[in-house]
């Protein structure tokens, strides 16, 4: 009997950092997501988790945008993202209102998966996002996890399982961010939940000690029906491990997830090609270190610990740095390193060495974190730090810390809005370069109208009313009104189905024969290129567009109505 895994592409999100979160960009997911969506995955995890951050500062693109071009390229694959619980895609909780809407608009523009986690594994934050989800009705994978703390025994990731699921999680997902658990791990823990659940497992493992293919093997022969990976072109230690590997392993099994290898040769060349126009340099290859060896460091974290010590011109410091931040990462009881919990880490490391005194002063993002701000901290294992973080608590009761919805001035897009509710500095600065990109000359004489045109105004010439058929549905269109004309944007109220829209028409060439125009309506923006007409002396006449880099036929009708 045939038991496929279900396989979710990660490459989007969880591919190598230096060139999925700097390199790809907009143009590139739609040709990619258009690849992706041929090839037979259970899902494509393509945004959320560090991708919004990275979308508005490194490559100054729309992050909302992206989604939207995703959503066009991927008609056919479900779209999942990481969701950091209240936290969203940000660095700080955030009120219930802002984690309401950006939920509810990243499910409006395509999101049918949500994955939600917790950088401390705490069930309060995590709570209110399932919650949100559920009610949109998308699908929850809720994720549990995995810790080095030794303290942290199987029976407490079952506890935290149970937990998520009486929330209402649809599934549960396993992550390990360290690639620490050993296949033996795997198994035990994935046969437990077995012999106790029925809802679906997934596991997110990453390939950092090249154990990770070998425990999806294992968990998959123990009950584990989904599993992440990437593909091999961007694969990487701090990722999960290549697609292509898991094929090879499972092809031909009861197991076998029928991805289409093709699809995926594919999809590495036009990487490949990626990666040369750009002039990408691979990152050096590194060595694997043993976990047994005293004071184990990820290799993640001497990473950003070389970058902090270089930015406080302290690089001579580098040894004494890496056991100091064994120490701390020990005294909080050894932490899943997600999310702002590895910069904490580094900054009061770097502070304790620069100081020549352990804690002598704590950071901000420390002081955040043992006040209990990210959520309740139950593993502390220093005294000091556990008397600092009581009186810490006592001193902050009562005081507010969640980001609000903000809405700055003359910005009145949604999507705006919450992006700079989430990143209010990164924003104005994305607003300001993304004006500058959008200006235009100045229109030589623009009209004086100032409210909406009346019909009567509207010449009896134009024909008002069209029937549209695509693909044998016709649907009936009419010309209700004329707006203002807003900068280089024409408005007008189109009868649709019985439903008046306000649409925004705006011309990007006029150069050619054939016109290109930008049309935006329930606030999604779609591209319009006129390719081909063929008059004819019928009643309906084939005319081709682009829309959106998809060519489609549609034939038109006039309707001249009194």
């Amino acid at each position: 009997m045939s038991q496929a895994v279900q396989v979710t592409d990660a490459t989007l999100r969880d591919g190598v950092e230096s060139f999925v979160l700097k390199e790809l960009r907009q143009e590139d997911l739609a040709r990619l997501g258009k690849l992706l969506d041929r090839a037979g995955f259970y899902s494509i995890d393509c945004w959320g988790g560090s991708t919004f951050y990275a979308a508005l500062t490194e490559l100054q693109e729309d992050p909302w945008e992206r989604l939207k071009r995703l959503r066009r390229a991927i008609r056919n694959t479900p779209l999942q993202m990481v969701v950091r619980g209240q936290m969203l895609v940000g660095f700080k909780p955030y009120h219930k209102e802002v984690v309401r809407k950006f939920l509810a608009k990243a499910a409006a523009l395509g999101i049918d998966i949500f994955r939600i986690y917790d950088q401390l594994n705490d069930l309060e934050n995590m709570r209110l996002a399932v919650s949100i989800a559920k009610e949109l009705r998308k699908q929850v994978e809720a994720t549990v996890l995995f810790s080095l703390n030794p303290a942290t025994t199987q029976a407490d990731y079952l506890r935290q399982a149970e937990a998520l699921l009486n929330l209402g999680a649809d599934a549960i997902c396993i992550n390990d961010s360290l690639g620490v658990m050993t296949p033996d791990k795997v198994a035990s823990l994935v046969t437990t939940y077995r012999k106790s659940f029925h809802q679906p497992l997934r596991l997110h493992l990453h390939d950092n000690y090249q154990k990770a293919l070998e425990a999806y093997l294992v968990g998959i022969r123990a009950g584990v029906e989904r599993v992440d990976t990437v593909l091999t072109s961007l694969a990487w230690p701090e990722g999960p491990p290549a697609v292509e590997s898991l094929m090879f392993s499972l092809g031909g099994t009861m197991y076998d997830p029928h991805i289409d290898v093709d699809i995926l040769y594919e999809i590495s060349e036009y990487i490949q090609a990626l990666k040369e126009t750009r002039h990408y340099r691979e990152p050096s290859p590194r060595k694997v270190e043993s976990r047994a060896e005293e004071g184990f460091l990820p290799d993640l974290l001497k990473d950003f610990l070389r970058e902090e010590l270089r930015r406080q011109n302290a690089r001579d410091r580098q040894h004494m740095a890496f056991k100091e931040a064994h120490r701390v990462w020990g005294d909080l009881g050894f932490l899943p390193l997600k999310g702002r919990i590895l910069e904490i880490i580094v900054e009061q490391t770097v502070a304790n060495v620069l100081a020549g005194k352990r804690y002598e002063k704590l950071t901000e993002g420390m002081e955040d974190l043992v006040k209990g701000r990210y959520g309740p901290l139950y593993s502390l294992a220093n005294e000091e730090l556990r008397q600092r973080a009581l009186d810490a608590r006592q001193a902050d009761r009562g005081q507010s810390w969640e980001g609000r919805l903000t809405k700055p001035l003359g910005i009145s897009q949604e999507e705006d809005v919450l992006t700079y509710s989430l990143f209010p500095n990164e924003a104005e600065r994305f607003f300001q370069s993304r004006r500058q990109r959008l200006a235009v000359p100045p229109i030589a004489k623009p009209p004086t109208l100032e409210a909406v045109r009346p019909l009567s105004q509207i010449s009896q010439n134009v024909p008002r009313g069209l029937s549209l058929t695509l693909k044998g549905e016709e649907v009936g269109a009419r010309l209700e009104g004329i707006g203002p004309l807003r900068g280089n944007k024409q408005t007008m109220f189109v009868n649709i189905a019985d439903m008046t829209e306000e649409i925004e028409v705006t011309l990007v060439s006029s150069t050619g024969a054939m016109p290109e125009y930008l049309i935006t309506m329930h606030g999604e923006t779609h591209r319009l290129k006129f390719r081909k007409v063929f008059p004819k002396e019928e009643e309906y006449t084939p005319i081709f567009f682009e829309v959106d880099d998809t060519l489609e036929e549609f034939l038109i009708k006039h309707l001249h109505i009194d």
